[in-house]
């Protein structure tokens, strides 16, 4: 029977029941339930949908890029995400899978979709930056790379971490310093490439263990291309992409492995040099300790300036500051002006509002 458990767990065993059964199950429990809390009411609206005679679910995008707007998705394309993700991570019938990410966004629809064509038993808790779970061992879970960064630094969160035997982590790009730390972490993680509109990753690479890499390789089935512009171009037939242009800067290795460089619409050119500020951003993460970004704002001398927005109050005067970010970069790197802001902004999906 699956356990409907207290207000912070929802265990839904799909190994041991068909989809008919749970299909009747969600519904029972929205009908007769009176206390149940939002994240589980998502949950079971969503296994609703995606059981429903309906060729399509719906998804809503991040909008690191814009305004979130709402996607639809082929129902047998997100089956098929799901299946190669179980394929590639051998995940059996039976393993016990972690949901704890919102269920609005792709990547947490996308859990309980492998759960439910794998036959997995799926834990699910609030989404939260700090997951609360304490349960056995789990084989396979989720996380952004802030909420890694935020459970690695209490006890019950690096438990949980350890809990886990394999994890993706996606969304954003890691932290240098998150990074570094993961690299001797036992449990085996990779780094995910994709978007909505890719039904969540075509692409991973391992970011600890003698596979570490920095580059992403394409998932079976999967190919990328260079665009006349530079950015990166994926065909994925398997989940009804064919040679979608996206915003991402890219270098792709002969052998169809491929590195971002970073997001079109973030490249700087200063002075009739190209400058791509999350390069730059790995190189200070260290330097300057608390959150940032780097962008570009119109000049009339270099055409564009790159910008050092920093959050907080400024703690060394902004000349010694560049100093000292001047001994970590190139010259045509080091920012021409420093803006501080009492709060970096974020949009509901956790990404960084890179605005000024």
């Amino acid at each position: 029977m699956p356990m409907f458990g207290a207000d912070q767990l929802l265990r839904l065993n799909f190994a041991a029941f068909d989809k008919a059964w749970m299909l009747n199950y969600a519904y029972s429990l929205l009908r007769e339930s009176k206390t149940l809390t939002e994240w589980k009411k998502d949950i079971l609206y969503f296994i609703i949908d995606y059981l429903s005679a309906s060729d399509e679910i719906k998804a809503t995008t991040s909008g690191s890029t814009g305004t979130p707007k709402t996607v639809g998705l082929k129902k047998k394309h997100v089956k098929n995400s799901a299946l190669k993700t179980v394929e590639f991570f051998q995940l059996q019938r039976g393993d016990n899978v972690l949901l704890a990410l919102p269920v609005r966004y792709i990547a947490g629809k996308l859990m309980i979709v492998r759960a439910l064509e794998a036959r997995l038993n799926l834990y699910a808790v609030p989404p939260a930056m700090v997951p609360a779970f304490d349960q056995p061992e789990v084989a396979f879970a989720a996380f952004t790379p802030s909420q890694v960064a935020a459970l690695k630094e209490t006890d019950k969160g690096t438990g949980l971490l350890r809990s886990v035997r394999k994890m993706i982590v996606g969304g954003e790009a890691i932290a240098p310093q998150l990074e570094a730390w993961m690299r001797s972490h036992p449990t085996e993680i990779w780094h995910t490439y994709g978007m909505t509109e890719t039904i969540t990753h075509v692409a991973l690479r391992k970011v600890n263990g003698p596979e570490a890499s920095s580059r992403f390789v394409p998932l079976p089935g999967v190919k990328v291309l260079l665009h006349d512009d530079g950015t990166l171009i994926i065909d994925a037939p398997h989940v009804g992409v064919r040679f979608l242009k996206t915003n991402d800067m890219a270098e792709v290795f002969p052998d169809g492995s491929f590195t971002v460089l970073g997001r079109k619409d973030h490249v700087v050119i200063s002075g009739g040099v190209k400058l791509f500020p999350e390069q730059i951003e790995r190189k200070l993460s260290d330097v300057i300790g608390r959150p940032f970004f780097l962008t570009g704002q119109q000049d009339d001398k270099w055409g564009q300036r790159l910008v050092l927005v920093i959050e907080g109050e400024p703690e060394v005067p902004d000349e010694t500051l560049c100093s000292l970010i001047g001994r970590y970069v190139s010259k045509f790197e080091v920012p021409k002006a420093i803006i501080y802001k009492k709060k970096l902004e974020k949009t509901a999906s956790g990404k960084l509002l890179r605005t000024v």
